[in-house]
């Protein structure tokens, strides 16, 4: 895994394979990047300070589809107690900050 982050223009690429991007995803400031099966190859963050204090909750079917792996990962992951997250009745939620910090 690669990361390089650039505090003079406020950027953060996380790259976590060498694979060759086939697409890309953008949406409120986050760029997602795929390869040809569709599994997340890096992600690049435009605004990372805003992402990072940010307090938006994501669920955990959102989480699953930012990062690309199954819902019974994500599950290993809150048992393992890697990530953080808030239970609201019986759901799952997740600070969008908290999901890009398990992978980076």
């Amino acid at each position: 895994m690669k990361v390089h982050h650039d505090t003079s223009i406020d950027y953060l690429s996380i790259d976590f394979t060498d694979e060759v991007e086939a697409k890309s995803l953008y949406e409120d400031g986050i760029v997602i990047r795929y390869n040809k099966k569709g599994h997340v190859v890096g992600i690049d963050i435009t605004d990372s300070m805003k992402l990072f204090a940010s307090s938006d909750l994501m669920t955990l079917q959102q989480v699953c589809e930012f990062l690309g792996v199954s819902e019974s990962t994500i599950r290993r992951k809150i048992r393992a107690k890697k990530i953080k997250f808030i239970k609201e009745g019986n759901q799952y939620r997740f600070k969008k900050s908290d999901v890009i910090r398990l992978v980076a």
